[in-house]
């Protein structure tokens, strides 16, 4: 007789814990980013007078005061945010997320220093946004600022993990290591524009900088979500057992 080996159900692959971490951990990167961009948009839109995503930062829309307003060696301009609320309760779930996201997902990433160090830089990096979303630039300026430390190490982390998994995963690591440069040049752009003129942020003003140095990462941290959530029960893309310790 013929053997015929029983499918495997969806119920019985959904036990393995592992793929239960992996789904629960991209989901977590996935909505985070999405809310974050949702609540960018429905905060942007309460403005009375209209939002710039080129001359305002994207931290305005927490900002809890109506009036002038101005980063540290930055020009005063004028700030009204209705629904700050929703933007700054956006920020400290952006950080819950990306940081549960991290610490679920980070056994599907190979093993090794570089891939520690990333899971590091994500907590310190959700923890960040935490921070801005709870203190709003207008309330103390140098912690929201410190805060906002968590898009660069955002960057970095992105640059450590597609470094760990440039021998097995080219492709993806190439896009990885490009997402990064791309975002540490924003972040360089946007802080040297605020002591050294205006002229250093290309013609892209201040949220223009802001958003090349932070959205390149949030769209990285979606799609790596989203490829999360649809792997097989089998099928591991990160993890490889001949990764370099």
């Amino acid at each position: 007789m013929v053997a015929i080996e029983r499918p495997v159900s969806g119920a019985e692959a959904i036990r393995n814990p592992g793929r239960i971490r992996i789904l629960a951990g991209g989901a977590c990167w996935a909505a985070g980013v999405v809310q974050y961009a949702v609540a960018q948009i429905v905060t942007a839109a309460a403005w009375t007078r209209p939002y710039s995503l080129k001359d305002n930062y994207i931290s305005d829309l927490g900002n809890t005061a109506c009036g002038m307003f101005h980063v540290p060696h930055g020009t005063p301009y004028y700030v009204c945010s209705p629904s700050h609320n929703v933007m700054n309760a956006s920020f400290v779930a952006f950080g819950v997320l990306t940081i549960l996201g991290a610490l679920l997902l980070h056994r599907w990433w190979p093993a090794g220093r570089l891939a520690r160090w990333a899971l590091a830089l994500w907590i310190f990096s959700g923890l960040g946004k935490v921070i801005v979303g709870l203190i709003p630039e207008n309330t103390n300026i140098n912690l929201h600022l410190l805060g906002a430390l968590n898009v660069p190490l955002g960057s970095v982390a992105i640059l450590l993990l597609s470094l760990a998994i440039r021998r097995t995963h080219t492709a993806m690591s190439t896009i990885g290591v490009a997402v990064a440069v791309v975002g540490l040049a924003g972040s360089f752009l946007s802080t040297a524009g605020q002591y050294a003129g205006s002229s250093l942020y290309l013609g892209l003003g201040v949220g223009g900088a802001e958003r090349l140095a932070s959205y390149p990462a949030s769209l990285w941290m979606l799609v790596v979500g989203v490829i999360a959530m649809t792997l097989t029960a089998d099928r591991q893309i990160l993890r490889h057992d001949g990764e370099p310790r």
